[in-house]
């Protein structure tokens, strides 16, 4: 045991200083597994999105229960780019150099009617480890950096008399290694942060049965786990059968009468389990590897969030509409970076498996309270490149108008971020 009077060593040490010539290249960690297409395919798994709305005529003081539900089967073209250049950003004492990806989907649904699209960028900002592990492979090239006052940043910036040459504040350590930022055109902007949670040499656990988070229904809906489903069992109660006058306690006012429609859903290649429980489907198709002669032998979990418990939160940003009618508050966003091996082929190849919910909140709840509806989002996916040419679904192309750039100039060039001490 050592001496209490001797001085304790902080486990926080300095980063490398930075100098014109660092970083060497841009880190993206993880992310660096994303670069590229990523689709569905013919004869693979599908996705699913669950969707409650308000029901025409209401608005936002109408009495709990009135809502339209929608879910749907659909497929996706979700591409990644990197930036092979590292985006600096000072902060005094410290040097913080992000790597990003940005990322575009498009998604249409088993009617090939276009369903959603969407824009954003995932930044890498740093390993948070510390001290610093120079043979960790999210830590080199390096991305965070010491930067101490020298006598030209003094009497550049007008230091005197607050502080002279050599000063070095605290270094900073993140508390989340990945952020996503996206813009969502029915009028909102998603700030989320986390990290890396979980992997393995293995198939991932993707949820319990009928776990309440990761559920279509929440509690302020009037829905309750032990007693509205079957626990263990994926057979569909008694009660949906059941007209909704019929329901106890309450008939017609009944939460059961009112959130019937979300288990007897039977549309768009949506129905019970899936309509409940979204996640099922990324369950099932894992399941379906492995009678097929394929198995995921390794993955990495990413968790994101636009809440956390302490600290810097991220953010849901709505236009004016979407905040006085139908408000998202929070998403959370998990996903899966799995490496498949088919025995076939002997070929290992990708697979990205997500799953987001996006909580919206409208009219009151049956104590007065604010009700909140999850809409959920569910894929399985694989790189374009891994797929047979026979197997691929057509490209998904936006109805844009092109732009009208100029013509017969000269070349693009490509060009690098400028990170010179000026």
């Amino acid at each position: 045991m050592s001496d209490s009077k001797e001085t304790q060593q902080s486990s926080v040490r300095p980063y490398p200083e930075w100098n014109d010539k660092l970083p060497t290249g841009p880190q993206f960690g993880i992310l660096s597994k994303l670069n590229g297409t990523w689709v569905n395919w013919k004869g693979g798994p599908t996705g699913l999105h669950t969707t409650p709305m308000p029901s025409p005529g209401t608005s936002s003081e109408t009495i709990f229960g009135v809502f339209h539900f929608k879910s749907q089967e659909y497929t996706e073209q979700l591409k990644f780019t990197q930036v092979n250049a590292p985006v600096r950003n000072r902060a005094g004492s410290n040097e913080q150099f992000n790597g990003a990806v940005k990322y575009e989907t498009a998604i249409i649904d088993c009617e090939n009617g276009l369903q959603h699209f969407e824009d954003g960028m995932y930044l890498w900002l740093g390993d948070n480890q510390m001290p610093p592990d120079p043979t960790s492979p999210y830590q080199n090239p390096q991305d965070l950096f010491k930067h101490i006052s020298d006598a030209e940043s003094v009497k550049t910036d007008g230091a005197e008399p607050v502080f002279g040459p050599g000063e070095l504040g605290p270094q900073f350590v993140p508390p989340h290694t990945i952020s996503r930022a996206g813009v969502i055109p029915h009028g909102t902007t998603i700030h989320l942060t986390g990290n890396i949670t979980d992997s393995g040499d293995e198939a991932p656990h993707i949820a319990d049965l009928w776990e309440q988070q990761y559920l279509a229904v929440s509690p302020t809906m009037g829905i309750n786990v032990q007693k509205d489903l079957i626990p263990g069992s994926r057979k569909k109660p008694d009660w949906t059968e059941l007209p909704r006058e019929d329901q106890v306690p309450g008939g017609l006012n009944s939460g059961r009468a009112y959130f019937q429609k979300v288990f007897n859903y039977d549309r768009f290649g949506a129905k019970f389990p899936y309509t409940v429980q979204p996640n099922l489907k990324l369950s099932d198709a894992n399941d379906a590897l492995q009678g097929a002669g394929e198995q995921i032998k390794s993955y990495h979990l990413i968790e994101l969030d636009s809440r956390h418990d302490t600290g810097v939160q991220g953010a849901t940003v709505n236009n004016v509409m979407i905040e006085r009618y139908c408000r998202v508050v929070r998403m959370r966003f998990r996903m899966w970076l799995e490496e498949v091996f088919d025995e076939a082929s002997g070929k290992t190849i990708d697979q990205l498996q997500y799953e987001q919910i996006v909580d919206f909140e409208f009219m009151f709840g049956s104590d007065g309270g604010t009700t909140k509806w999850p809409h959920i989002q569910v894929n399985t996916l694989r790189r374009e490149t891994d797929i047979p040419e026979d197997k691929r679904l057509p490209p998904i192309q936006l109805p844009t108008e092109a732009a009208a750039d100029a013509t017969g100039g000269p070349e693009p060039i490509t060009v690098k971020m400028a990170h010179t001490r000026g």
